[in-house]
């Protein structure tokens, strides 16, 4: 799997001075967490969606999140996951045929209810589980992290595979003022004990505003909703110390353009741009990667991690002199002061960036490469 592996080896050369490398759920924790990028979010009730997966008629899709929770009204419940068995097993006998190939198949995540249903659907999965990269735990407090994580130990060591464990923080407990920061502490204590399984933590802006009887509009960044935004960098600041390895993805944009409008691509009236500047909001304030709701924004997501030439440049110096000086070195550009002390973890983080989503040519911008794959997949 490829970030932008859509584009062929002409047009990789034209935007990229270092191309995206391929990834896979074999390579190191932090490092699958950084690739997750964009992940489309698909109700567990899709038709048929085991070959619009193999098909690749959702183009430069990495990572997709098939969901039995808020999803799927309670009277469907029970046509959803057999609508999941049945798909995924599809899936399962294609790998078998040797019809699939693994290198272009999205990673698999699914988004559960509860950890009883969770049991019911691995045992009724079966060898169809090795699909599943890692599931993901909805309204995930401190009083139920710990049964989810040992019931995760469990399959995992009764089925030999290694699913990851996505926690959603997204209930009152955390957003509520009074709570937030001891219940923060709570679940870090819990997400530390089984931090080698925490593939990424999620946070759920839409549930956050439904307590507070509230949904923004298309039209404003979330980071325009304050109270939301509160709770927003308290989690940050929770779970994003360098001396941890958790990854927090983006809150969920909840708009997207119909079809007709699409041919915009990112005028400045129109929705996708209001996500292309939340996603910029996201990158500065520490989060990696975003849910998403429609495949039109699966690239505005993405494009947002990739790295400029300029910053790699900078990252490379910092490290690649790191082990001889620890003071200040003159930026490349000759336009600002890195210091290795300070913006090493920084310039770490922007190598791993840089080797998932690929570094940009000199005076090549990330809106100039968006507006190119934007106009080419119309």
């Amino acid at each position: 799997m490829k970030h932008f592996r859509g584009l062929s080896d002409t047009e990789i050369q034209q935007f990229f001075h270092k191309s995206p490398t391929n990834f896979s759920r074999e390579i190191s924790k932090r490092k699958l967490g950084i690739a997750l990028g964009a992940v489309l979010y698909m109700p567990g009730l899709m038709p048929n969606f085991a070959s619009k997966l193999t098909n690749n008629s959702l183009g430069n899709l990495t990572s997709l999140f098939i969901c039995l929770e808020d999803a799927i009204s309670d009277s469907q419940l029970t046509e959803a996951e057999n609508n999941v068995l049945h798909e995924l097993k599809l899936i399962e006998q294609q790998y078998e045929d040797g019809d699939i190939d693994v290198n272009q198949f999205p990673l698999l995540f699914l988004r559960i209810r509860s950890v009883h249903q969770f049991q019911e659907m691995a045992h009724q999965l079966g060898s169809a589980l090795h699909l599943i990269t890692g599931i993901v735990f909805p309204k995930c407090t401190s009083a139920n992290a710990t049964e989810f994580f040992n019931c995760l130990k469990e399959i995992n060591r009764q089925q030999s595979t290694r699913l990851y464990a996505l926690p959603i923080l997204e209930t009152k407990e955390i957003i509520y003022g009074d709570s937030r920061e001891q219940e923060l502490n709570n679940l870090y204590n819990v997400f530390k004990e089984f931090e080698h399984m925490i593939l990424n933590i999620r946070v759920g802006a839409t549930d956050f505003s439904s307590l507070f009887s509230m949904r923004r509009p298309g039209n404003r960044p979330i980071y325009d909703v304050k109270i939301i935004t509160d709770c927003l960098v308290s989690i940050i600041n929770r779970f994003t110390r360098h001396e941890d390895s958790f990854v927090i993805s983006g809150p969920v944009f909840e708009h997207f353009e119909d079809g007709a409008k699409l041919h915009s691509v990112l005028d400045t009236t129109s929705i996708e741009k209001v996500l292309w500047n939340e996603v910029q909001l996201d990158v500065l304030n520490g989060f990696i990667g975003k849910t998403c709701i429609h495949p039109s924004q699966v690239d505005i997501v993405n494009v947002a991690y990739l790295v400029s030439k300029e910053m790699y440049d900078d990252a490379c110096l910092i490290v690649g002199n790191s082990n001889e000086t620890n003071g200040v070195l003159q930026s490349p550009a000759r336009n600002k002061m890195n210091e290795v002390k300070p913006h090493y973890n920084w310039a770490k983080k922007m190598l791993a960036q840089a080797e998932i989503y690929g570094v940009l040519n000199e005076n090549v911008t990330s809106l100039d490469f968006l507006r190119y794959i934007k106009t080419k997949n119309i």
